[in-house]
């Protein structure tokens, strides 16, 4: 199947991901890494009262990595990839169960016909005029559809089904397959939130609102009083009061679980010691080095230096000053160093001087390892064919667009502009520099093998090699033991948030805090591994200091927990300054209403009012409900909303506002007569408006009313 590749590009990597998520514009948040395994618990999840057993939740995370692999072309997953499947699988595990038991209470499902038909389209019913079920779904026309003209190649899609019951396509097989259930889940989700959609009509109640906060703008004259008039030492607040606002407004302060510690971090630095112990073996290294000639250079470079023998060939305003007079025109011979760059000391000397061209311009075809299941012989052949072809006058631009598997440049004839050395891979770079101007040649890299035409070179300069041999400054096992030995001596004595602070300070350290760290928070500014403190904090007492945690072997952390929140209500206590605040608020509000009541009593006009006692009236104009922000005052959400209501040219009660307490007049009022007269559009936008938030509100209900119990700290990380 020579056109492979060109189908699972434009398929693509994230297709599978993201079409089962098509219908759902939010997250639920990050999955915490998987770990060693405990069974202490029966479930990783409770959802909607029902278990998840640990088997399920692996195996769900397997089959999602193995996706993950078989696009990858069977390449090893990095630690980013791999905590993004972890956080995946996890997303996909509520959303999986919650919605499958929502079809089953409605009956839904998908037939084998409906999925042939989303697969390969249904062209009779085109001719019977429903266009939508004639084609295939858009994921499958993407995948086989001429990327200049769009048109669907169907004999190029049937060769793909037909072969994958091929036990050479065994992998390609367990692919699709896994694409298919993506389909069919993605039908689902429209299936059923299409039902939901078409529940939403809205009300005369709704009517009158959306009107109201669209149609309607108002004019309106008001003084304020903020509540900065009152001083803090004119306000007496007492417990009682904090209770009856607390029970007032409880609502308000329902919260999550989480935790909040500080903690201080003792990150391993190189002593003076572990400096100058390789500032030692680079200078003893230069009499062995200075021994070392031709083309053994490179050889000693890689077996001895930190880092490997750097193959880029450099010009004289490439180099790094501080080697660049004593390089670049030196012999072989001439070795410079030990200089110090960073946390490192270098010993360098010039290799290989050549004219070679700055930089090229080259078009290749990419043929890509993972569409032949790795084989670089048959991915060889395959190469010498078109090779072959184009050097006896074959068109490079069309073999580019059918079998490239590089999706940036296909449609351009692979054409990658011009470039300098050093910018593309090793094998590919020196294919495009060690070769001539016209020449068509082949090269192996990681992603497959290249087919390369050289299409210009600019003029040769003179470039070296730099053989490199570099010795890091690290800490020791002995500087390790010692920062290791200081986070000891620092826990022992800090057995309490008041004695954890004194050691600190002792210490010269700035204690860091990690606010509000729910129980499936993956990430802490600060902390590489956050997992296990997070453990720690969830299972811990207020006030206790944790263990010493290391950190990649260069630091090391401790811990104090602060504040632990459980769901539900906050306790009084731990909501104390918030309460105290907005009693403040609410005490110098009534001072302020009564104030103004006395000065206002009898006022009918509002700006003769000003004018006769030098009191400030403020003018806002063109005000509407749904931006709710007065010039010159703030957001004031309630005052705008009760401009749209008073009486024109009516002295208002006072009203408490965010910022202060107002009193306003209301001089003109306009409604939009195209948005009041025509019920018909404003139901129409108002019903887009609902329908269009119609699956996230109706997908988070579910959620709140499956009550998911999340249990992976307890299984995963004791």
């Amino acid at each position: 199947m020579a056109t492979l590749q060109n189908i699972r590009n434009k398929a693509g990597l994230l297709v599978a991901v993201v079409i089962g998520l098509a219908l759902f514009a939010f997250i639920l948040g990050d999955l915490m890494g998987s770990g060693s395994s405990s069974m202490g618990k029966k479930s990783v999840a409770e959802i909607n009262g029902k278990g998840v057993g640990v088997t399920d939740y692996m195996n769900r995370e397997k089959a999602l990595r193995e996706f993950y692999e078989l696009n990858a072309g069977g390449q090893s997953l990095d630690a980013e990839l791999e905590r993004q499947i972890q956080q995946e699988t996890w997303r996909r595990l509520i959303r999986e169960t919650i919605m499958e038991r929502s079809y089953e209470k409605l009956g839904l499902y998908v037939s084998a016909d409906e999925l042939k038909t989303m697969i390969t389209g249904d062209q009779t019913m085109g001719l019977n005029g429903n266009l939508a079920l004639s084609e295939p779904h858009p994921i499958i026309r993407q995948m086989f559809s001429n990327p200049e003209t769009g048109q669907l190649n169907r004999a190029v899609m049937t060769n793909y089904f037909n072969s994958l019951d091929n036990v050479q396509f065994a992998q390609e097989k367990k692919r699709w397959l896994f694409i298919e259930n993506e389909i069919v889940e993605e039908k689902m989700n429209q299936k059923y939130f299409t039902l939901v959609r078409k529940g939403f009509q809205p009300s005369s109640l709704d009517l009158k609102d959306y009107v109201t906060e669209t149609a309607k703008s108002t004019d309106f004259a008001f003084i304020s009083k903020p509540f900065t008039e009152i001083a803090d030492e004119d306000i007496t607040i007492n417990d009682a009061d904090l209770k009856a606002y607390y029970k007032r407004h409880k609502e308000a302060y329902k919260q999550d679980a989480s935790r909040t510690f500080q903690y201080v971090v003792f990150e391993v630095e190189p002593s003076e010691k572990d400096v100058e112990n390789a500032r030692y073996w680079s200078s003893q290294t230069v009499i062995e080095y200075s021994r070392i000639s031709g083309d053994e250079i490179p050889r000693y470079v890689n077996g001895t230096s930190d880092e490997p023998f750097d193959v880029r060939f450099y010009t004289y305003e490439e180099l790094p000053g501080i080697i660049r007079d004593s390089v670049f025109n030196a012999d072989e011979a001439t070795i410079v160093g030990p200089y110090r760059d960073q946390e490192s000391y270098k010993l360098a000397r010039a290799y290989n001087a050549q004219m070679r061209a700055d930089s090229v311009r080259v078009r290749h075809i990419l043929l890509s390892l993972q569409a032949y299941g790795g084989n670089r012989q048959v991915i060889g052949e395959l190469a010498d064919s078109l090779k072959g072809v184009i050097e006896n006058g074959g068109n490079f631009n069309q073999i580019a667009l059918e079998y490239s598997a590089d999706e940036s440049n296909r449609a351009i004839g692979g054409d990658l502009g011009w470039f300098k050395e050093g910018n593309m891979v090793t094998a590919f770079n020196n294919a495009c520099f060690e070769n001539s101007k016209g020449e068509i040649v082949t090269a192996e890299t990681q992603f497959g093998t290249h087919i390369i035409m050289i299409e210009d070179q600019s003029k040769p300069v003179s470039k070296i090699q730099v053989a490199t041999v570099v010795r890091y400054i690290f800490a020791s096992d002995e500087t390790n033991q010692d920062y290791y030995n200081r986070a000891v001596k620092f826990r022992g004595k800090a057995t309490d948030l008041e004695k954890f602070t004194e050691q600190a300070r002792e210490f010269g350290l700035d204690p860091r805090f990690a606010p509000n760290i729910t129980k499936d928070q993956s990430t802490i500014p600060g902390i590489d591994d956050p997992i296990r403190i997070t453990k720690w904090a969830y299972t811990s007492e207020v006030n206790s200091v944790s263990n010493i945690f290391s950190q990649n072997d260069d630091k090391y952390i401790i811990a104090v927990l602060t504040e632990a929140r459980e769901e539900g209500y906050a306790e009084l206590e731990s909501v104390r300054a918030e309460l105290t605040l907005a009693v403040k608020k609410e005490k110098k509000a009534e001072k302020l209403v009564e104030m103004l009541n006395d000065q206002l009593a009898g006022v009918t006009d509002l700006s003769q009012f000003g004018m006769d006692n030098s009191e400030n009236v403020g003018e806002a104009t063109q005000i509407k409900f749904a931006n709710t922000y007065v010039a010159g005052v703030g957001l004031e959400p309630y005052i705008v909303g009760a401009s749209m209501y008073l009486p024109l040219d009516q002295v208002s009660a006072p009203l408490v506002g965010e910022s202060g307490v107002f009193v306003i007049a209301v001089t003109n009022r306009t409604e939009d007569p195209a948005a009041v007269g025509d019920d018909v559009a404003a139901k129409a936008r108002l019903r887009y408006s609902l329908e269009s938030r119609s699956n996230y509100e109706a997908y988070n209900a579910l959620v709140d009313a499956a009550k998911v119990q999340d249990n992976r700290l307890e299984i995963f990380y004791n």
